[in-house]
C-alpha cells in the first residue's frame, strides 16, 4: 500500500530531512584520507541526537551500525569499522534520521584522490539521479524512473546493482513502491502528489555480480571493483517534486 502523506507528515519529514543535511555537510567537511570511518560514524549519531533525532537504521533488522558506510567494493550496506580511510578509497554514506517517527533516508558518496575510472563511474551514478529527479510529476509511472536510470548507466558502461533499489519513505523507513534501478516504461504505479519517494541508483564497474560479506549486510562486488551510491529523498508535488535532501 502506498502511503500519501499529509501535510503534517510532509512537515516533519522536513524536518528529518534537514537534520540529514546537516549530517551530511558535517561528514563532507570532516572527511579526509586518514579520517576514521568510526569516528565519521559517532559524528553522524551526535549531529542527529543534538538534533533531538534518532538514527534510524541502528537496530533495524539487527543492523549494528548507526548508518551505513561503503568503502570500495562494498555497494551498499556497509557496517563502519575501525577503518582509516585511504588514498584511491571510494566511501558512500547510507544515513537514515528518525525524527519524531518520520524519517529521512539518503546517500552520497565522496571520492577521496581517486582514478579516473572510479571518479567517472561515480560522476555517472550521480547525474542519473540528478537527471531522473527531472522527470518526476503526477502519472509519472514507476517503471519510467528505473527504465530511465537503467539506460542511463548501461549508455556509459556501467552495471546496475539488481535486486536492491529505491523506495517509499517518510512514515516507515521502506514503503511501497518499491524503486529498481532497471524496469520497463510504462508499468508500476504512477507518481501522486503527497507521495515521497527515495530513488537510488546503485552502479559497478565490469560486472553486476555480488555477494553478501559475513557480516550479514555489507553488499560486495564479485569481481572487486569500485562501485557508487546516491540517494535522494522526493516529494511528489502537484506539478512536478521537491527533492528534500539537495
Amino acid at each position: 500500500m502506498i502511503l500519501i502523506k499529509s501535510d503534517y507528515d510532509i512537515s516533519q519529514i522536513k524536518i528529518a530531512s534537514n537534520i540529514w543535511k546537516k549530517v551530511r555537510d558535517a561528514i563532507i567537511k570532516e572527511a579526509s584520507i586518514g579520517t576514521n570511518l568510526l569516528k565519521l560514524e559517532m559524528l553522524a549519531k551526535q549531529i542527529i541526537i543534538e538534533n533531538n533525532a534518532i538514527p534510524a537504521f541502528k537496530g533495524y533488522g539487527g543492523f549494528k551500525g548507526e548508518i551505513c558506510i561503503s568503502v570500495n567494493d562494498c555497494i551498499i550496506h556497509g557496517v563502519p569499522s575501525d577503518y582509516n580511510i585511504k588514498k584511491g578509497d571510494i566511501v558512500s554514506f547510507d544515513i537514515g534520521v528518525n525524527y519524531n517517527n518520520y524519517i529521512c533516508d539518503a546517500a552520497f558518496t565522496i571520492c577521496f584522490d581517486c582514478d579516473e575510472e572510479t571518479i567517472e563511474m561515480d560522476n555517472v551514478c550521480r547525474k542519473s539521479l540528478e537527471e531522473v529527479c527531472k522527470l518526476l510529476k503526477p502519472n509519472v509511472r514507476i517503471g519510467d524512473i528505473s527504465s530511465f536510470i537503467q539506460k542511463y548507466v548501461e549508455s556509459r558502461g556501467y552495471y546496475i546493482l539488481r535486486d536492491f533499489g529505491g523506495h517509499g519513505c517518510g512514515i516507515k523507513l521502506h514503503e511501497d513502491p518499491v524503486i529498481l534501478n532497471y524496469g520497463k516504461e510504462s508499468t508500476g504505479p504512477k507518481l501522486i502528489p503527497g507521495m515521497i519517494i527515495c530513488i537510488e541508483p546503485m552502479i559497478m564497474i565490469g560486472s553486476n555480480q555480488y555477494y553478501i560479506d559475513n557480516d550479514k549486510w555489507s553488499v560486495k562486488s564479485v569481481n572487486k571493483k569500485n562501485n557508487s551510491h546516491w540517494e535522494h529523498m522526493i516529494l511528489i508535488t502537484d506539478d512536478g517534486c521537491e527533492v528534500l535532501t539537495r
